[in-house]
């Protein structure tokens, strides 16, 4: 058993002694475990377990990691988000497995936050850990730290910080797969044509998927022969010995770090920045650049880019190697050397929404990009919204445009033989002209319409008669409309009026009920 498996069973115990903050109000609890104090140099686990408790299927959920400077990752700095998505059925759980390096002396925390699709935080967690030297005497009380040889303590697989599932009782989301491969526009010449980058969620592509109990790289449950995940080969590290010489530590193991910070491990890691503006009219173009570096200590490999836009906004252009897929774009990157610096680039052109408060409307549509394919399957994702404005007034109600509607019957009951003249009136009571309306009047079941309804043009489609091109009417204006109709002796209709127009959001109805007498 690994000493960082001999830690986890060993804190398990105290539990409630450094299980991070959990809000009882959250749909999702999070709850995560791991060790009290590690020494620097060390790398530990923390146990994620995720808590469906909202009575209802979860679906698309998103985990996304915030650690400390002080806690390394050997692909990424802070954040990091699990690949793909997860789904959670009403009273199920989900374990996963996140690992860092320790590297800085003090107290070193970690913020699990889990994000539904509609980019909400719908549960959090925060664990932390208190960083001692090695050689210290709290090392030695919490039973970690020291002089360790090399088959105490084997080599961790390539992948720290990854998460890597434990335990699931629920399926993984869905992911749509690409539907075609429309053509966009590429920014500064003509469409490349190299070969694009397969389609398809990225989130699919992060990384292989890790059972419980299988050792990483293998497909065979642990202790089956099954081979550990090959990491790139260490640079060895000098060392202090016991007689103050130096010694070279042996290739593949953890050095005995003695100082208060460690080399990390010879790997890229990413910075992604998604820049754009901030706010947009309806029908403007806003330009939105992903900038990638590899801060890392070595060259990276081939990484896919995936730039996911809202549905109020629509591309134009984009960087040339791009594919398409209905709302995103993917382009496959290049290696990055060290500290080497690229870009891609995505123009989408705002479109205002409707139904905003106020003379003018505005609508939030946010721009999202994942870079993924990383080492040990972890993900770098940024996001950047924008308000769209419009200029144009917001359409109103006929209510709030001070539009008033009646309809009435000059008979009622009516004798036998006879009909019902209705008369609709048009009244504008607002603060502006209405603009042109169109008068709709249904007669009830087995009514007739007798002689021409007033004024004449009108539209008659069976117990439907239309009123088109009403002039606008100004402040205080009113029209007037009149029909007559019968129906069969002892029945009783309803007539029912609507009236709106193309300023005008909606229309604004009224009825009216008449009796025609038995025989």
């Amino acid at each position: 058993m690994s000493l960082t498996r001999q830690k986890f069973i060993l804190f398990a115990c105290v539990f409630s002694l450094y299980t991070g903050t959990v809000y009882g109000d959250d749909p999702v609890g999070v709850l995560l475990t791991g060790p009290e104090k590690a020494a620097v140099g060390e790398k530990v686990s923390f146990e994620v377990e995720l808590v469906n408790r909202s009575g209802t299927q979860l679906s698309e959920l998103r985990v996304i990691d915030y650690f400390d400077k002080g806690l390394s990752h050997a692909v990424s700095s802070s954040p990091i988000e699990q690949a793909g998505t997860i789904v959670l059925a009403a009273g199920t759980s989900r374990r996963l497995t996140l690992e860092f390096q320790v590297v800085e002396l003090g107290r070193q925390c970690h913020r699990v936050e889990i994000i539904d699709q509609t980019n909400k935080a719908v549960g959090s967690g925060t664990a932390c850990v208190e960083a001692v030297p090695r050689d210290s005497p709290a090392a030695a009380q919490a039973g970690v730290g020291g002089n360790q040889s090399p088959s105490t303590k084997p080599p961790m697989p390539q992948g720290l910080g990854s998460f890597r599932s434990e335990a699931n009782n629920s399926q993984p989301g869905s992911v749509s797969q690409s539907l075609g491969p429309p053509v966009l526009p590429r920014l500064g010449g003509a469409q490349s044509s190299s070969t694009p980058p397969q389609a398809g969620n990225v989130l699919e592509q992060a990384g292989p998927k890790v059972e419980a109990g299988q050792v990483v790289g293998s497909g065979l449950p642990a202790g089956q022969g099954g081979k550990t995940q090959k990491e790139p080969a260490p640079v060895p590290i000098a060392a202090p010995s016991g007689d103050g010489e130096t010694t070279a530590t042996p290739s593949g193991t953890m050095p005995n770090v003695a100082s208060l910070s460690t080399s990390p491990p010879v790997s890229p890691a990413f910075e992604v920045a998604l820049a754009g503006p901030s706010e947009l009219s309806g029908g403007g173009v806003g330009e939105f650049v992903v900038t990638i570096k590899n801060v890392g200590t070595a060259a990276s490999g081939e990484t896919s880019l995936e730039v996911v836009w809202d549905p109020f906004l629509t591309p134009l252009e984009a960087s040339d190697g791009y594919t398409l897929d209905q709302n995103k774009a993917n382009w496959s990157i290049p290696p990055v050397a060290v500290n080497e610096t690229i870009s891609r680039q995505i123009n989408v052109r705002g479109i205002a929404g409707t139904g905003g408060i106020g003379p003018s409307s505005s609508t939030r549509a946010c721009v999202r990009t994942v870079l993924s394919d990383l080492p040990g399957g972890a993900m770098v994702a940024d996001e950047k919204c924008v308000v769209i404005k419009s200029n144009e007034p917001r359409a109103r109600s006929p209510e709030e445009a001070g539009i008033r509607l009646s309809l009435a019957d000059l008979d009622d009951p009516v004798r036998v033989g006879g009909g019902t003249t209705l008369v609709c009136t048009i009244l504008n009571r607002g603060d502006l002209p209405t603009g042109s309306l169109k008068l709709v009047i249904r007669l009830p079941d087995h009514a007739r319409l007798v002689g021409n309804p007033m004024p004449s043009r009108v539209r008659i489609d069976g117990s439907e008669i239309t009123f088109d091109g009403i002039e606008s009417l100004a402040v205080g204006g009113r029209s007037t409309f009149e029909l007559v109709y019968r129906m069969p002796a002892g029945e009783s209709g309803e007539a029912t009026a609507s009236v709106g127009g193309a300023t005008l959001d909606g229309s604004l109805e009224t009825s009216c009920k008449t009796t025609f007498l038995p025989l």
